[in-house]
């Protein structure tokens, strides 16, 4: 049995690498603010943020064009929301104008400029806490190595990070394609978030329109030919498997496995319980109860 994983929010609780990274994008736009804007650039984002968690269907991680995930689905995912609302805003909005010119006047994409804040927090998370994949997700990982199921992480996160953190786990990894039974297989920067700029394909859910053209995603998930796949951000993880084993045959006896954390979005939880039986597991206990699941 194969299980193809995702990485923060699987391994790892990643509330504070979320927040640090929000106080990292905040700091870095008042920075980059003219000083006569600083002061209101403060209050711009308070109420950029305001909107942005009154409409996280509308706000969201934009990629070419489209949102690749809701501006709720993780503690990550409203930082990317910001910066879309940002751009959103730049010409009706003199400010938001003014804070596009002066990031891109550093040689940044806005993209771009997310990132850096987003490695700047998680960063200085790791340098006060250390790596973060959880005590009970490393056991958990074991249990389903020993008990003889191969793990595939395929994460948005580099190959570097994941290394490193599964070393610091004292959980014995390889990265792809080296393949060593009992040991994890790494698939850093999986660019799962990466939607086709020339397709457009949707899977429906709860009223929510979710982009499925994902050709890296899907290129990879057809290469691993999973039996299960694991994520928390449903539309980046679990999206396009949802798809594949509605339209395809030999993708129906796939298992899926949302983590429902204290995080997941209220009308994600109440869509997913809707879907028929056997299509999607909600599962509250994180990697544990995957390895439950999967053992028996």
């Amino acid at each position: 049995m194969k299980l193809l994983s995702d990485f923060d929010g699987v391994w790892t609780y990643p509330d504070e690498e979320g927040a640090a990274h929000g106080a990292a994008l905040d700091a870095a736009l008042i920075a980059v603010a003219g000083e006569s804007d600083r002061e209101a650039v403060r209050d711009w984002i308070a109420g950029a943020r305001y909107a942005v968690r009154a409409e996280p269907t509308r706000w969201g991680w934009m990629v070419a064009g489209r949102l690749s995930a809701f501006a709720d689905e993780d503690p990550f995912a409203e930082q990317s929301a910001l910066l879309h609302y940002l751009h959103a805003r730049r010409t009706s909005d003199p400010l938001a104008g003014r804070l596009c010119a002066a990031i891109e006047a550093t040689g940044d994409t806005i993209p771009e400029f997310g990132g850096r804040a987003h490695m700047t927090g998680v960063k200085q998370v790791e340098a006060r806490r250390g790596p973060g994949i959880t005590v009970a997700a490393a056991e958990a990982g074991r249990r389903m190595l020993a008990g003889g199921i191969d793990i595939v992480l395929a994460s948005n996160s580099t190959t570097d990070k994941l290394k490193h953190w599964f070393a610091h786990a004292l959980v014995p990894a390889h990265v792809h394609p080296e393949h060593v039974p009992g040991h994890p297989r790494l698939r850093g920067s999986a660019q799962k978030f990466v939607l086709d700029a020339d397709r457009d394909d949707a899977l429906m859910l709860g009223g929510m329109r979710i982009d499925v053209a994902r050709s890296l995603y899907e290129a990879l998930l057809r290469e691993e030919a999973p039996d299960a796949v694991v994520g928390d951000v449903f539309s980046i993880d679990l999206a396009l498997p949802l798809a594949l084993k509605r339209r395809e045959p030999s993708w129906r006896h796939v298992r899926l496995f949302w983590l429902a954390h204290p995080y997941a979005p209220a009308r994600m939880r109440a869509a997913i319980a809707q879907l028929p039986a056997g299509e999607v597991e909600a599962l509250e206990g994180g990697l544990p109860a995957v390895a439950d699941a999967l053992l028996g």
